[in-house]
């Protein structure tokens, strides 16, 4: 009971302390159609200025962040090389064309050329034309290892990939190298030894 009556002294003190509504205050919106008449028009030239200084604040701060990865990079200093340099713009470094990387071929004897002997191991071969002859060059790495003369042909031997390169053993003294390429396809017969 203690409650109802303290919650009701509450509520008509609420009531008579707030400010009555009245219909004076609503009066003052009344002049909302021209609340915009003393707004500035903008131009575009000066939209365009505004914007022009809004991204060349955003262009200060992408450089900022590509000096810091630079910083973070190369550690902050200058390099005794000028190339390496942190301020200088870093070249795009083109990689070369699955063509030229070569066809990867396991040679899994030691073959004999007329210059030298290619030992048992992974090749890349490469195909060039010289004087109207193709050679069928095998590169380790970037070591040239061995060179066999090539012949062109018109057949495709049945392969599925327009780029291939593959030992097929022939007889007891001789594989044939078939080589395949958008340019040509090849073959050469090689002594090997096991």
């Amino acid at each position: 009971m203690k409650n109802v009556i303290f919650l009701t002294i509450f509520s008509l003190l609420f009531a008579i302390l707030t400010p009555a509504v009245s219909a004076e205050s609503w009066d003052d919106y009344n002049d909302l159609d021209r609340a915009w008449d003393g707004q500035k028009t903008i131009t575009n030239k000066e939209f365009e200025q505004v914007m022009d200084a809004l991204q060349e604040k955003q262009k200060k701060s992408e450089a900022r962040k590509k000096k810091r990865k630079a910083r973070k990079i190369s550690g902050g200093g200058t390099s005794l090389h000028k190339e390496l340099n942190p301020d200088n713009e870093i070249q795009e470094i083109k990689l070369s064309k699955p063509e030229e990387e070569g066809i990867l071929v396991n040679v899994t004897m030691n073959l004999f050329t007329p210059d030298t002997e290619i030992e048992k191991g992974f090749y890349n071969i490469f195909a060039t034309k010289e004087d109207g002859k193709i050679y069928l060059n095998f590169y380790q790495s970037h070591f040239l290892k061995g060179k066999v003369e090539a012949s062109e042909t018109e057949e495709d031997f049945d392969e599925s990939e327009v780029n291939f390169a593959k030992i097929i053993p022939f007889n007891e003294n001789f594989v044939k190298i078939i080589y395949g390429s958008i340019d040509f396809n090849a073959y050469a017969y090689i002594p090997y030894k096991d």
